[in-house]
């Protein structure tokens, strides 16, 4: 064959695109002697697939002669494939002849394309069971011969933005009361509750998550584990309808228990790995991405663990939140008692000096009682900037009106400065 290289090449040397895109590039013909050709086609397709097997073991007895005390087991194990594919979208564009034949001479023949890529489409996406792939693919039909091909991969990425879902920027508050019975005596309930200011995040933030459990129980609570999980969902189609899940825990965190009788509030910052990369699944329909946040108060003693799940969404961009958006306003505390103001709270804290007055973003308001001193965790402060025991910091606390029930704020025309000297784990 005369035809001794075919290739496809982009403008954009990275072959990474966005839905809406218009990509350009040529394809490159080099022939050595002439050849005829009937055309030169090129396909653009994407589509997503989703494979995984299962092995089942079947149980076959056979009577021999007649009889069922003479009968024999034979075990067989079947493979069953499940299988879905879906396509986003196929264009097709005929660089060059058609009907009759055309002959190429020797030397090099370019052909320049151009193609709008459609602007629901998800993102590239690969994992053991499943995939959306991106591909162009050119093809020299030759008479009486075999069809020459070259074939590449691109990526499409999706922009996931939070600010499309108003509902990320709402607070989210889970509670759950559980009795514990021991030596056939019911005790009190243990009650946690979960508050996440706001359930959109990016790679490379924290989620502010605070737990306050209320141990009346005559149980221990060993320790709480707050865990991001990852979870992929691929759908197959034939030959039935099935889901296979791959759960995968992103962070675990493990911090102290709540004694019986007593009650405990604590504050974690759930760092999100800046190297997780979030595909944008949204116009896929057999494959889905999902993130929760589970916090578990492990009992010992045979006792059922109680969990509160929190949906979370992570995207690309980040979400904006006005400063005075009073749906962070909540707090689980009396409301003889002051608050941390939140202000910005998607946005990492700046560096500041320890003597000024600032405000801590991403944080519940949390309560000072008079007789303790409490602050920001120093693990949430930019270069590294560390509250010593003897350090002084001032945190401005504020508190607003016609809060939704059952919980309460203080005078909203008080707006204080508290010296606060050292930092610690608040505890009721």
């Amino acid at each position: 064959m005369g035809i001794d290289n075919l290739q496809i090449i982009f403008d954009n040397p990275t072959a990474v695109f966005i839905p809406g895109e218009i990509i350009t590039g040529r394809v490159l013909i080099i022939v050595s002697n002439s050849v005829k050709i009937k055309k030169v086609k090129l396909k653009f397709r994407g589509e997503g697939n989703v494979l995984w097997r299962e092995h089942n073991l079947m149980t076959r007895r056979n009577s021999k002669n007649g009889s069922r005390r003479h009968s024999l087991t034979h075990n067989k194990t079947k493979t069953e494939r499940y299988t879905a594919k879906e396509e986003y979208f196929n264009h097709k564009i005929i660089l060059v002849g058609g009907e009759g034949k055309l002959l190429l001479k020797e030397g090099d023949h370019v052909y320049p394309f151009s193609v709008s890529l459609p602007d629901n489409l998800p993102s590239t996406f690969e994992e053991e069971y499943g995939r959306v792939q991106y591909t162009a693919k050119v093809v020299i039909n030759i008479p009486w011969d075999i069809k020459k091909g070259k074939e590449i991969a691109f990526e499409v990425i999706s922009t996931l933005h939070l600010n499309d879902e108003p509902s990320l920027a709402e607070p989210k508050i889970l509670e759950r009361e559980k009795f514990y019975c021991c030596c056939c005596c019911k005790s009190g309930p243990m009650t946690m509750i979960v508050y996440v200011p706001y359930t959109g995040f990016v790679p490379g933030q924290s989620i502010p998550v605070t737990v306050e459990l209320d141990n009346n129980s005559n149980v221990d609570v060993d320790s709480i584990i707050i865990i991001l999980e990852r979870v992929l969902k691929f759908k197959a189609r034939f030959p039935s309808s099935k889901i296979k899940c791959k759960a995968l825990k992103i962070v675990n965190v493990c911090i102290d228990g709540v004694e019986k009788h007593t009650s405990k509030t604590r504050v974690e910052q759930i760092q999100i790995p800046s190297s997780l990369i979030i595909p944008n699944l949204k116009h896929c329909g057999i494959i889905t991405d999902t993130y929760s946040l589970h916090v578990e108060a492990c009992i010992n003693g045979g006792y059922i663990n109680e969990v509160i799940s929190v949906n979370i969404i992570l995207g690309d961009m980040p979400l904006t939140i006005a400063t005075d958006a009073r749906q962070f306003d909540y707090s689980f505390q009396p409301s003889n008692q002051s608050y941390f103001s939140s202000e910005h709270p998607t946005n990492p804290l700046p560096p500041v000096d320890v003597n000024e007055t600032i405000s801590v973003p991403g944080y519940a308001h949390l309560v000072v009682p008079s007789n303790q001193f409490y602050s920001a965790p120093h693990n949430n402060l930019e270069n590294g900037t560390i509250l010593g025991q003897n350090s002084s910091l001032h945190i401005k606390f504020s508190a607003y009106p016609d809060p939704p029930p059952p919980y309460q704020f203080s005078d909203p025309e008080i707006a204080t400065d508290i010296q606060v000297p050292s930092i610690s784990t608040l505890s009721v």
